[in-house]
């Protein structure tokens, strides 16, 4: 690589400017200095931390700071060629030239920051780091979890281009600002973080908690009340407004307005007695407010003392009759004593002053919903509310839907189909119902004709595969019900209506056939079910277990071949060939003797030769074979196979017989003595071939040696 340069260009001071008023800042400021000038670059880091923990704002320990992470990260690329750990110096080193100080700081940095820039370059393309938006952000989350911060931050501010990223590498940066005690900077990268996530609830939090410790308290106080307004009871929030509102109140004891906002906290807090004390001597300061007046309505209406809180709307009502908010919580107090037709009169109201109000329309439409029958629901809203009319009825939908009154939900998903029939949403929620209400079948009819209108609509399709699933399910659960009962006629019939078949269906006609004792129904199954599921090496091994109980053998061995193809591990396959391996040799063995015994011997060699390739050491097979041998003159063929033969299995004594003939034919009158004398000491018949042995025995005894 090009190499860096070993004399950086160090920020230079011309008198350091220490600031006695905090305690033990110039020790470490002291400290610091004298570990850079004595090369020590990683304690003079330390030290200079500490002095701008202390300080933030002292320009001389930042570049102090940045003089250290210079001189380090250059020794790290030069002497020691840890590329690594000198890019994350320099990243630190432009973390405190950059971010870290104010615009005319950095102006005044701007050749450092040229060379530094240039020199992290050089050590990236060292190590080939991925300068990907994406990889950056992840180097800054692994840095910052590694306690890298200033580093961690410079590569958040990198990771800058990839929009996705923008609003956690701007909050994150302000974490560190505040970590590393700069929270005038941790407010102005948590106010670029909110602008990107408005609805951000804990990073305006953080933004909010940052603005009450710099004393900006307006802007707090802007900040906790949009959290209140998204939230419920946030008592971090509560609690930050009472106390800066408390403090206004020292400041001006007389502030009407400042004395009714803490009696609206405290009443979000729950503490209604202090609220209402707070209302009280706000009302007295300033009676011609009715917001107060409001509030204290509104906070009785939270305790549930609706006649009280109807009294303090009233008061308004009477010097403002249209004011908006007091005949609305009115109509709410009246919903709240079930005068649900008195409500409903001041809801008109409020919608006549002020059409767009959300909470009027929609609390006169729940009171409508609580008084009216569904059809007379429906109709009325199809006539007094043409315009949204689909609307209204879809939410009601979806609501009784939730409450699981799924003949009601089904009702009204069919008129908002005939109100809005291009809306693929309501076909969804109303095969859902119907398929929750086991009408499997009108669920698929009309998922069916929603995907004739909306062919490409993954949530149509999406909703076809889960409905025929659960249809699926209801039918298998009836199958199953009649397969415990041990009613399998009955569980067969019902797994063999479900279509489209399934490896599972299949497999279950199988079961239910084969405990019927139906063996080729059985099969025809299981074929099916491996048909579907042509992996499945559990599958070919009952079709094999099958076709051996009816005794065919070859179709067994196939499929149990099969299964083992599919599964070397599956262990009942193996032990199922085993045993049929077994059967198939012991019925060659049977008929090669029986072509033996007809002197049809080069049909049961041939047989006896595949017997011995499958088995070579059927010790039968080769007894056979060996006297086949022996019928050809093969005696040394003979010999081999006979001595094998009893080497498997002792107990074929007449073996031994048999290779002393075989030598005394080829004249190894030895060999053949000892062969003799082994078959008269170990065969216990007294016979033709004991007295032939015997008599050898007396004629070779010269070869007795």
């Amino acid at each position: 690589m090009n190499k860096i340069l070993r004399l950086i260009c160090i920020l230079v001071l011309g008198a350091y400017t220490i600031a006695p008023a905090f305690a033990d800042f110039k020790e470490h400021f002291d400290l610091g200095q004298q570990y850079l000038a004595n090369y020590q670059y990683s304690a003079a880091i330390t030290e200079f931390k500490s002095a701008l923990r202390i300080n933030y704002l002292d320009n001389s320990a930042r570049i102090g700071l940045i003089n250290s992470y210079l001189a380090r990260g250059t020794y790290y690329a030069n002497t020691d060629k840890d590329y690594k750990k000198a890019a994350d110096d320099y990243r630190s080193a432009l973390f405190y030239l950059v971010y870290y100080p104010n615009a005319n700081q950095v102006k005044n940095s701007s050749q450092a920051i040229v060379m530094t820039t240039s020199n992290l370059n050089k050590c990236l393309n060292e190590t080939n780091f991925d300068t990907s938006a994406q990889n950056r952000f992840s180097t800054a989350k692994q840095l910052r979890a590694e306690g890298n911060f200033a580093a961690a931050a410079y590569e958040f501010n990198q990771s800058l281009s990839d929009k996705s990223l923008i609003k956690d590498s701007f909050e994150q940066t302000g974490d560190i600002m505040k970590l590393l005690g700069n929270e005038p900077k941790a407010a102005e990268y948590y106010r670029k973080a909110v602008a990107v996530a408005p609805s951000d609830i804990d990073l305006r939090l953080a933004y909010a908690k940052i603005l009450d410790r710099l004393g900006q308290e307006d802007a707090a106080v802007e900040e906790y009340n949009y959290i209140l307004s998204k939230t419920t009871d946030n008592k971090d929030v509560l609690y930050s407004l009472e106390r800066i509102y408390k403090r206004k109140l020292e400041e001006s004891p007389n502030d009407a307005a400042v004395t009714a906002n803490l009696g609206a906290i405290m009443q979000k807090a729950g503490n209604f007695d202090e609220a209402l004390r707070y209302y009280s001597k706000a009302e007295y300061l300033d009676p011609s407010n009715v917001n107060t007046r409001i509030n204290v309505g509104t906070l009785y209406q939270q305790k549930g003392d609706f006649k009280t809180a109807i009294t303090a709307y009233d008061s308004v009502l009477i010097i403002y009759p249209d004011n908006v908010q007091a005949n609305l919580y009115k109509a709410q107090s009246l919903a709240g004593l079930g005068d649900n037709k008195q409500a409903f009169e001041f809801y008109k109201k409020v919608l006549a002053l002020d059409p767009n109000n959300e909470t009027a329309q929609t609390a006169m439409i729940d009171t409508l919903r609580n008084t009216m029958t569904t059809a007379q629901f429906i109709d009325y809203i199809k006539k007094n509310n043409p315009n949204n009319a689909a609307d209204i009825l879809y939410t009601y939908a979806l609501d009784l839907h939730k409450q699981n009154k799924l003949n009601d939900s089904i009702a009204i998903y069919n008129e908002v189909l005939k109100l809005t029939p291009a809306n693929p949403e309501v076909y969804v929620n109303l095969a859902i119902a119907q398929g929750q209400n086991k009408n499997y079948d009108g669920a698929i009819a009309t998922l069916n004709i929603a995907n004739t209108k909306f062919p490409n609509n993954t949530q149509v399709s999406d909703a076809i595969k889960s409905i025929r699933a659960q249809s699926t399910d209801e039918k298998l659960e009836i199958a199953a019900n009649y397969y415990n009962n041990k009613d399998y006629q009955n569980a067969a019939n019902e797994y063999l209506k479900i279509t489209p078949a399934t490896s599972d269906t299949m497999l279950g006609a199988a079961s239910c056939y084969q405990n019927m004792g139906d063996n080729d129904k059985a099969i025809e199954y299981y074929k099916k079910a491996l048909n579907l599921s042509p992996a499945n090496s559990d599958i070919a091994y009952y079709i094999a277990a099958l076709y051996a109980d009816k005794e065919d053998i070859a179709n067994a061995k196939s499929f149990a071949e099969k299964a083992l193809s599919l599964n070397k591990n599956n262990t009942q396959a193996q032990e199922l060939l085993e045993s049929l391996n077994a059967q198939i040799a012991s019925q060659e063995l049977e008929q090669a003797i029986s072509l033996f015994d007809a002197e049809k011997y080069n049909e049961s060699l041939v047989l006896l030769n595949k017997i011995l390739t499958e088995e070579p050491n059927d010790a039968y097979a080769l007894y056979y074979r060996g006297m086949i041998y022996d019928t050809q003159k093969k005696y040394n063929q003979a010999i081999i196979d006979y001595k094998k033969a009893i080497s498997i299995n002792p107990d074929l004594t007449i073996v031994n017989y048999l290779i002393g003939v075989d030598y005394d034919m080829l004249e190894q009158y030895k060999n053949a003595v000892s062969h003799y004398k082994a078959f008269t000491n170990t065969y216990a018949e007294n016979d033709d071939y004991m007295k032939y042995a015997q008599t050898r025995l007396g004629e070779l005894k010269q070869y007795d040696k």
